[in-house]
Parts: structure tokens; C-alpha cells; sequence
């Protein structure tokens, strides 16, 4: 059977690149944070790496992020982290996420604090707005009167997906000032919220030529889910043998190498 098209590109492309050794080192770095946090799930263990104060890698990479620090390993990682958007910023990077959601792989749309959906309700002028995730990982959203327990309004959707409930019709019915606090409390219940890096209006914090509005904490958290999401679409077969996006693999592997280094 002869290959596909992109199969045979792949072939013609298999020379020496940074994809093996980014692997590698992505490899370390993940059995490290699988060992250090005691963690069994994936997202807890990348939430420890970057938030516990027990941490090495908050500890020691913290300060090689600061505007004063002109290191040998500072200066390092903030050359490869001003590479790594640069070249993130030169084309459009995009992933499929579990739900069909496409994101950007980019420091300037990145979810640093993803949080389940559970339940959330608020009374409003009589009515209760809930959003609730129900048996099977569907998201129920409800508007119920609160004197005569009518529902005004009842939708369930697979996963968080704001265009789906306002274009139905049951939502269009709402009052203005109804729809409002739905959106509102729903909004609010978004599991991926995504923040800018580099122009967010938080504290100025240079990176080699590139300036970011943020703290190092946030622009930490950033980088590991950042590349995290690189390494998932590199594994799982999103990846097109696009030499700008494959040259994305070689700051990332700096940022990653030094990450080891640092918690050496």
C-alpha cells in the first residue's frame, strides 16, 4: 500500500531536527514532576510543578525570570523564551482539543488556570441561574422562577461551548436583563480561561527582545502549558511537517533543558 501524501513528506524531511531531543528532554522533565509532586493525575502534577512552594522548579526558575537577573542561565532562558514567540507569533499554531475546541499555541492565548465546571447559581430578581455538570460530563444551565419552580429556560451541551446555548431559542426568550446574568454566571464558569502574556497590562517583564505584561509567576505557568500542549500535538499526530512550526521545537527545547537544569 503506498503512503499518503504527508507520510512521504515526513520521509522526505527525516534529518536531523530538535523533535527527538525536545522529546527527550520533555520526558525528564515529566518524570520529574511525576516523581517530586506524588501526584496521579496529569493537570495535578503540572499544577504542582508551577504553583506549590515546594516546588524546585517555581524556586529556582522564579528568579531567573526577574527583570534584574542577568545571568549566564538567566539570560539563557529569557533568549530562548523571546525565541520561542517569535517564532510562535510568525505563524498560526493551532490544536484540537478533547471537546473539538481549536486553541492558538501562543504565550498571547494561554489558560495558566484551568478549573472544572461543578455547580455555580445565583438568584436574581426572583429566578435562580444554575450551570451544573450532570451524570455522563454534560453541562446542564437552568433558569428556574424561584415562587413557581417554573423553568424559564433548560439546555444541555456535551462541553462548555457559549455560541451553542445563546443561539438557542429557549435563550433568545429570556429578558435582556436574564440573558445578561446567564451569560454572566456562564462566562464565569469558562474551564479554560485564557490570558495575554504579552500585552495583558500586568508588570512589565522583559524576555530577551520580547516584552511581556505579566508576572514571572503567570509567564512560568504560561511557558509549561504552553509547551505542554506542544508536546500532546507533537504526539498525538497533529503536527504537519511545516518547517516554521517544527523550528517552534528548538527554543522549546532550550526552555525545557534549562527547566532540568535548574532543578538539578
Amino acid at each position: 500500500m503506498a503512503l499518503p501524501p504527508h507520510a512521504v513528506d515526513w520521509m522526505g524531511r527525516a534529518e536531523i531536527d530538535y523533535l527527538g531531543p525536545f522529546v527527550k528532554a520533555w520526558a525528564a522533565f515529566n518524570a520529574w514532576y511525576r516523581h517530586d509532586s506524588g501526584e496521579a493525575q496529569e493537570r495535578a502534577m503540572l499544577n504542582y510543578a508551577v504553583s506549590n512552594h515546594n516546588s524546585r522548579l517555581r524556586r529556582r526558575v522564579l528568579p531567573l525570570l526577574q527583570n534584574g537577573n542577568v545571568t549566564a542561565d538567566s539570560q539563557s532562558l529569557k533568549q530562548a523564551i523571546s525565541d520561542l514567540q517569535i517564532k510562535l507569533d510568525a505563524i498560526h499554531f493551532e490544536v484540537t482539543r478533547k471537546n473539538g475546541g481549536v486553541e492558538r499555541v501562543s504565550l498571547r492565548q494561554v489558560c495558566i488556570r484551568p478549573r472544572p465546571i461543578n455547580v455555580e447559581s445565583r438568584t436574581r430578581n426572583n429566578h435562580q441561574y444554575r450551570v451544573r455538570k450532570i451524570a455522563g460530563g454534560d453541562i446542564e444551565l437552568t433558569v428556574t422562577a424561584t415562587v413557581s419552580g417554573v423553568v424559564r429556560f433548560q439546555h444541555v451541551q456535551p462541553s462548555y461551548a457559549p455560541e451553542d446555548v445563546y443561539a438557542q431559542a429557549g435563550f433568545l426568550a429570556l429578558s435582556g436583563a436574564q440573558q445578561v446574568t446567564l451569560r454572566e454566571l456562564y462566562e464565569g464558569c469558562n474551564p479554560r480561561p485564557m490570558v495575554d502574556l504579552v500585552q495583558g497590562g500586568g508588570p512589565a517583564l522583559q524576555a530577551g527582545a520580547m516584552a511581556f505584561q505579566c508576572t514571572q509567576e503567570d509567564l512560568l505557568a504560561g511557558l509549561v502549558e504552553t509547551i505542554y500542549t506542544m508536546r500532546n500535538a507533537l504526539l498525538h499526530g497533529e503536527v504537519d511537517p511545516d518547517p516554521q512550526v517544527l523550528s517552534c521545537y528548538e527554543p522549546a527545547y532550550r526552555i525545557v533543558m534549562q527547566f532540568l537544569k535548574s532543578i538539578q
